[in-house]
């Protein structure tokens, strides 16, 4: 365990932050965050936030400056959302066509995500493939319905944010559209995933820095965060306050850890995972 980055900011040119879990919860900034950003620049170190949003880098834009992180402070943000239309543009989905079983956030928060992929919003018996960007029905099971007619018909899905959980500010759990695209995953349907941990992402962001001689990504989620690290060769660091704060929980109350390098390790085994170094908070020391 590190006690800040104070630690190891000599060791990498370059950070590669998660937003929610590490940056904010969807409210104001953590209370370190800023200060932290700050530390990265005062050290003049290259930063980028790599999140997995299904809105664009702009739509982040906007959340980060309205909890306060200042655009100074980083160079700039790449979506698993821009991941998601980059392939769409790139013509990897020709394929699906243009008629879409849309789940999404609900009436007039879609954002532009269908004019910006030059899809139609179809009823199923019409869709071509599923996308899945959001999430405006309680549980996956009220989905299921949905799943098993486009599963039976054979349907593609695309989903824009692999999370399966986010953290809101009062410290509770929301459910993320990659719950849904998991749940059709599992009952074996198709399933073209973006942003973290797919390597591409990294890549795309290795082309927007110019490069880096040596890069850690800083993040919440074992299965995104750190996997995707894992995934590009690069050092990782796990916040351990984020959306593994219960599982780590659990784990001490039933088995007695004599450290919490232990405790870390034996539930990253459980993602077969290992993160480079793991801290409480995105925090200087």
């Amino acid at each position: 365990m590190i006690s800040g980055l104070k630690d190891i900011i000599n060791d990498f040119d370059t950070f590669i932050l998660d937003q929610w879990g590490v940056l904010h919860n969807g409210g104001d900034a953590f209370p370190n965050a800023v200060a932290t950003l700050e530390f990265l620049q005062q050290h003049h170190k290259k930063v980028v936030i790599l999140s997995n949003s299904g809105n664009t880098h702009n739509f982040s834009y906007q959340r980060l400056t309205d909890s306060g992180i200042r655009r100074d402070l980083y160079i700039d943000v790449l979506t698993s959302g821009d991941h998601m239309r980059h392939n769409f543009k790139q013509g990897k989905f020709d394929h699906l066509g243009t008629n879409a079983l849309v789940f999404g956030w609900g009436e007039g928060i879609n954002g532009t995500v269908l004019e910006d992929c030059g899809l139609t919003s179809v009823v199923i018996e019409e869709a071509s493939f599923i996308m899945c960007y959001g999430v405006e029905r309680g549980t996956v099971a009220d989905y299921q319905i949905d799943l098993d007619i486009a599963f039976a018909r054979g349907l593609e899905m695309v989903v824009s944010n692999p999370d399966l959980v986010a953290m809101r500010p009062d410290g509770g759990l929301n459910l993320c559209p990659g719950s849904i695209a998991m749940a059709y995953a599992d009952m074996g349907g198709t399933v073209h995933w973006h942003g973290k941990p797919q390597a591409q992402i990294y890549a795309m962001c290795h082309t927007l820095l110019g490069g880096w001689d040596n890069a850690i990504a800083v993040g919440d989620s074992l299965e995104h965060d750190i996997r995707g690290a894992n995934t590009a060769g690069i050092a990782s660091l796990f916040l351990t306050t984020g959306i593994h704060a219960d599982d780590l929980t659990a784990k001490m109350a039933n088995k007695e850890y004599t450290n919490d390098d232990d405790l870390v390790a034996d539930l990253s085994r459980e993602f077969d995972v290992m993160p480079s170094h793991y801290i409480d908070w995105f925090q200087v020391d």
